[in-house]
């Protein structure tokens, strides 16, 4: 784990392999879906964790689309995440985001030798496009 933080803070490379990709998490089935979203995303920091010494904090960037219960909604039920009059609480969006883009993460970072359940998605900034 320390050898993975020493050469992603070393080495531009390295650092350059890890943040250019950028993921997508899409599901839109229909009106009635619970879980419909449609999100893109980009790591834009690693960083070892304050908790545990073996744990990795990765932040995102992330534009796209959530499911919502509001108005402003299209016909799938979803709203685009940078508005936040479409989400009644800031901390549940961030929440439902870190969960549709966690398995793409770690999935990406397994490529590196790091186990899934070291990985933890820690600030989300939203962004209207990446």
């Amino acid at each position: 784990m320390n050898n993975f933080l020493k050469a992603y803070q070393e080495n531009k490379k390295v650092r350059d392999l890890i943040k250019q990709p950028t993921f997508k998490s899409k599901q839109i089935i229909g009106p009635r879906a619970y879980d419909n979203h449609d999100l893109k995303f980009k790591i834009t920091h690693v960083k070892q964790s304050d908790k545990y010494s073996c744990d990795v904090m990765v932040n995102i960037k992330v534009c796209g689309r959530l499911r919502t219960w509001s108005y402003n909604s299209d016909e799938y039920g979803m709203c685009d995440i940078n508005s936040n009059r479409n989400f009644s609480n800031p901390r549940e969006r961030n929440r439902v985001i870190r969960r549709h883009a966690e398995k793409e993460v770690k999935k990406h970072l397994r490529l590196f030798g790091i186990y899934d359940y070291w990985v933890e998605i820690g600030k989300v900034a939203i962004v209207e496009s990446l």
